[in-house]
């Protein structure tokens, strides 16, 4: 039930408020996934299907269990809730229905291609873009881009995810691969999975360095409260997760660190460093503050129609390193840093240099 290896991943499929999960006219029959619960994995039924069906929201879940596509051996004797405690030996089946159809228009979106070849590309991905549609968006996404400026993709991500093979959160720029034909896609698919893809980000925390570098490796798990956040799970649950980091700058109140995750849990960067008190800066979800201010780093009152030095979450995925699925060929790139993370760190070394005085 596991699914390869994604940095990191927003809920995509979460279906229409219908009755079912997906579309009455869906052409692709349901996944049918069968899972036995063992003495550790005995728990609530919604926990197990989160993290046997990871990247699905806690309210498609329940959809799937109130609308008939979860089924137990051997059965119980009430109707199936969400609450319901699992025991030992329980043979869970789950009919997943595929996404809901979405129809793909190419758009001729501004796409800064770092590589290009016969089976792959590398892209320097933008800030604010979505990677892929889901049903409730309708701006144009980089899928869309793509079917404008690539002739043919891949498939093998799904109709609605041609050549995707991994993910960048909305917010988050930076180098991305995208597969060009199936064996490009199945080899890189395949290194995500093996985890021999070695992917380097950087990001602008909040808050004060305790240890200059380290290896986070707290489980990752969906929050049972809010639906759009990750948290640490414990010990014996939620997903294995590892980010090693290392702190190359650091300010009054903010830090530059380097994160090398060596898995890819949504949004994991974001949710290990929160979890040792550093949010990324301007994390809506993880953080303390939506915007950050140049008055406000000078340690000033803000000024009337002041624009922010940075609106959205700190992070950038500066490297990325793998294998030519094709070729064999090792392979590198590179995004540079975007513009408003740069007059960020900019501000930062002028206004908050070491041991300077907080205006916060």
């Amino acid at each position: 039930m596991s699914s390869p290896d994604q940095e990191p991943r927003e809920p995509s499929e979460t279906p229409a408020d219908t009755g079912r999960p997906g579309t009455a006219d869906d052409e692709l029959p349901p996944l049918e996934i069968h899972e036995l619960v063992n003495e550790s994995e005995a728990r609530r039924l919604d926990q197990f299907l989160a993290e046997h069906l990871e990247g699905h929201s806690r309210s498609y879940l329940q959809k799937l269990i109130s609308s008939g596509c979860v089924e137990l051996d051997p059965a119980p004797a009430k109707p199936l809730k969400a609450s319901l405690k699992l025991a030992a030996g329980t043979r869970v089946r789950v009919k997943v229905p595929p996404p809901r159809k979405i129809s793909l228009e190419p758009v001729a979106l501004p796409i800064q291609f770092l590589h290009e070849d016969d089976h792959l590309a590398v892209i320097d991905k933008p800030a604010g873009l979505t990677v892929h549609p889901g049903p409730h968006l309708e701006e144009p996404t980089l899928v869309n881009a793509l079917l404008h400026w690539i002739d043919d993709l891949s498939g093998i991500g799904g109709v609605e995810r041609p050549g995707i093979v991994h993910r960048l959160d909305r917010e988050t720029s930076g180098v991305l691969i995208v597969a060009k034909n199936d064996l490009a896609h199945q080899g890189l698919s395949a290194q995500f999975k093996e985890r021999t893809v070695r992917k380097t980000y950087l990001a602008v925390s909040r808050g004060e360095v305790r240890h200059s570098e380290g290896t986070l490796d707290g489980p990752i798990e969906r929050s049972r409260s809010h639906s759009k956040k990750m948290v640490i799970a414990a010990a014996d649950e939620g997903r294995e997760a590892r980010t090693d980091y290392k702190v190359k700058e650091s300010y009054d109140g903010y830090c530059l660190i380097e994160c090398h995750p060596h898995t890819g849990r949504t949004h994991q960067i974001r949710v290990h460093l929160a979890s040792i008190r550093l949010p990324i800066a301007c994390d809506k979800l993880y953080g303390r503050e939506k915007a950050i201010y140049p008055s406000s780093l000078r340690g000033e009152k803000k000024e009337p129609g002041e624009l922010p030095v940075m609106e959205r979450h700190a992070l950038h995925a500066q490297n990325i390193r793998f294998t030519h699925p094709a070729t064999s060929k090792e392979m590198s790139f590179s995004a540079s840093l975007p513009d408003d993370m740069g007059s960020l760190l900019k501000n930062l070394r002028k206004y908050r240099p070491r041991g300077s005085i907080s205006g916060d």
